[in-house]
């Protein structure tokens, strides 16, 4: 059966990946340009690698990702006390474990029109992308609601992702010129949540330049969600300078990196909002719940391939090839 995946996080990628090796043709469909969802990384002034979503890869022992990262060694892996990172960037799990699958960037799906016993793939500029048997949904629940919206499935399904709703996140990443093993003191208070020092992920520093990743809390994120870089900024760098201490240089550069579904504020039932019969099944973090940077990427990963196997239940009549 050609089966259509949404979104290539974590999620996506288990799905597609569980679903190629049960013999299904996969096509992975992502709006972004690149892999891993909140898996981001990117690369700054000098070459400096930040993760500005998940800051480590939280793959507790027993878990199955756990498995699968130390079934795919990579030489920059790093094993810190609250997870897994690597010192190419977040981007590089995905990108190992999204290897030989089918995925088309720069694609977002935006209707499931029914045809036959299957549904037809549009994105929004209004072209098609062929006919699937079944799509798994790993977009956030406002995204995967839009789509739904416009599919044959029942209204209720719709109603219940769009009562799902997130909290967003602003990340302030800058690079200001510390000492080796200069301590960064504790966040309290303020517009902050976190601070972390990327070198910690064995990453050296950038010309001398400590690449810094900040959290805005809550509150200070949602003011600013679609506020100015300025204004971001003029807020986080004061209450960064308090964090870094007396006498700690202003940064030598700064950005602003934004995430509008950042922590579902809760989650759906799993089996409620997927019921029998569906074609279009939801996983990833509409039904795992999440915090930013917390303990659920491998509960997400685990959404996924359950997902794929929810194809099987798909009657075999219906399966289009």
């Amino acid at each position: 059966m050609r089966v259509a995946v949404v979104g290539a996080g974590l999620a996506g990628i288990a799905a597609a990946r569980e679903l190629v090796a049960s013999g299904h043709e996969v096509v992975v469909f992502e709006k972004s340009r690149g892999l891993g969802g909140r898996l981001a990384s990117r690369r700054a002034d000098g070459g400096a690698v930040l993760d500005h979503g998940s800051p480590v890869i939280a793959a507790p022992a027993g878990s199955a990702l756990r498995a699968l990262i130390e079934a795919t060694p990579a030489e920059d892996r790093v094993d810190l006390p609250d997870g897994v990172a690597y010192a190419a960037g977040a981007t590089r799990l995905p990108k190992i474990l999204a290897a030989g699958l089918d995925v088309r960037f720069g694609v977002r799906l935006a209707a499931l029109r029914a045809a036959g016993a299957g549904l037809e793939l549009g994105d929004e500029q209004g072209n098609t992308h062929g006919v699937a048997g079944a799509v798994v949904v790993t977009a956030p629940a406002p995204q995967a609601a839009d789509l739904l919206a416009r599919s044959p499935e029942p209204p209720e399904r719709v109603a219940a992702l769009r009562a799902l709703a997130y909290a967003p996140a602003v990340m302030v990443l800058a690079g200001v010129a510390l000492a080796p093993g200069a301590v960064i003191g504790p966040v309290a208070g303020g517009p902050l949540a976190s601070v972390r020092r990327e070198t910690a992920k064995g990453r050296a520093d950038a010309d001398g330049v400590a690449p810094l990743v900040a959290r805005l809390d809550a509150a200070a994120s949602a003011r600013l969600l679609d506020a100015s870089d300025e204004e971001a900024l003029a807020l986080a760098l004061p209450a960064l300078a308090a964090v870094l201490g007396p006498g700690a240089p202003a940064p030598a550069w700064a950005q602003v990196k934004r995430w509008r579904y950042a922590v579902p504020e809760g989650r759906l039932d799993e089996e409620a909002v997927n019921p029998p019969g569906s074609r279009v099944i939801i996983a990833g973090d509409t039904v795992t719940g999440a915090r930013f940077g917390g303990d659920d990427h491998h509960r997400v990963f685990d959404s996924g391939v359950r997902a794929a196997r929810r194809v099987a239940s798909i009657p075999t009549a219906e399966a289009v090839r």
